[in-house]
């Protein structure tokens, strides 16, 4: 197949037809590769479940203490005194 390559800023870019996006089971995001002055370019491979689960558990760690530390912050407890019960 013939096609023209389109400017894009800086760049330049090909459209590539549907009919070969779903053939090569391309989504997203593909890899690139330079090969003997040839572009090759593959499809990413998800990785079974992955995103699944969101973040990682150290990120949603990071992100309570954060929030946690914030809502601390912003309490209206502002007297350093001891509670009494």
């Amino acid at each position: 197949m013939l096609t023209t390559m389109r400017k894009i800023g800086n760049s330049r870019g090909v459209l590539i037809p549907a009919a070969f996006l779903a053939s090569c089971q391309i989504e997203d995001q593909v890899e690139m590769q330079l090969q003997d002055r040839q572009i090759v370019i593959k499809p990413v491979r998800r990785k079974l479940r992955d995103g699944w689960f969101g973040q990682s558990a150290s990120e949603a760690a990071l992100v309570h203490d954060a929030t946690e530390a914030q809502v601390w912050s912003e309490s209206s407890i502002s007297d350093d005194s001891e509670w009494v019960w």
